[in-house]
């Protein structure tokens, strides 16, 4: 169970440094070497394809899966919205990456790859071994639309030519899971194992993506379980700012809460 509860729930304890981990703008190339590895072989566009490429997506089999997703409030337990908690009240450290604000904990490490004029980046990595991380990046919403189904179809045209392509019911609605063979940096292949939650919440969508071992681990357990603790205690800070619709929301560079 996630930090906070819904709706400005009383701030929990402080946590000592030792449980705490590392923050994001502490870390060196060091730290990152090893999560570079596993996200290496798998590259695509920071933004979805315009909202009229949507259109062609008729033929996946989503909508039962919608029916899942709407069958029930799946963030009882977060993530959470900014307007669905007191951070003011807060006594916990956590790290602002503008859009998103998270919790470091211990063992876990933290990469905001941004651009060096702009200082903000689209997609936050977290590792929480050498061969096991999670990528998190944050889509625009429309206000009156639930947006996970047109995401997921466009997760799912991209994977055309999978090795294993299936949706399952998981912690947060319809869960992806695919093993794909991508290029790797010496000009052969290497499948990568991935599984992918859509969380809707207000005008957003977030998408947490396992990579490696993280992909892998039986419902509940190991090194997945590690990651969606860190998922239910992201707080997002999405704006009021005008965006289309799959537009990728862009993070800041860290700084402390």
């Amino acid at each position: 169970m996630g930090l906070f509860g819904r709706k400005k729930q009383d701030a929990p304890q402080e946590s000592s440094d030792e449980e705490r981990g590392r923050e994001v703008d502490e870390l060196d190339e060091d730290d990152i070497e090893e999560i570079d590895e596993i996200d290496e072989d798998f590259d695509e566009d920071d933004e979805l394809d315009d909202e009229d490429d949507f259109d062609d997506a008729d033929d996946e089999p989503v909508d039962e899966w919608m029916e899942l997703d709407l069958s029930r409030d799946w963030r009882d337990d977060g993530p959470f919205d900014i307007s669905e908690v007191d951070l003011d009240a807060d006594v916990i450290d956590r790290v602002d990456l503008g859009a998103l604000i998270v919790t470091p904990e211990s063992g876990l490490v933290l990469q905001l790859p941004v651009d060096p004029q702009t200082q903000v980046g689209p997609s936050l990595m977290v590792a929480n071994s050498p061969k096991s991380a999670m990528r998190v990046t944050l889509f625009a919403a429309p206000a009156d639309e639930d947006f996970r189904d047109e995401i997921r179809a466009e997760f799912l045209r991209e994977s055309k030519g999978a090795k294993v392509l299936d949706l399952v019911p998981g912690p947060f609605g319809t869960e992806i899971r695919r093993v794909m063979e991508v290029a790797d940096a010496d000009g052969g292949t290497t499948v990568v194992e991935m599984r992918d939650w859509l969380i809707a919440g207000p005008r957003w969508v977030l998408n947490a993506r396992f990579l490696g071992d993280a992909a892998l681990s039986k419902k509940g357990k190991g090194l997945a379980a590690e990651l969606e603790e860190f998922v239910r205690n992201i707080v997002v800070r999405r704006g009021t700012e005008a965006m289309a619709p799959g537009g990728v929301v862009p993070l800041t560079q860290a700084k402390k809460k």
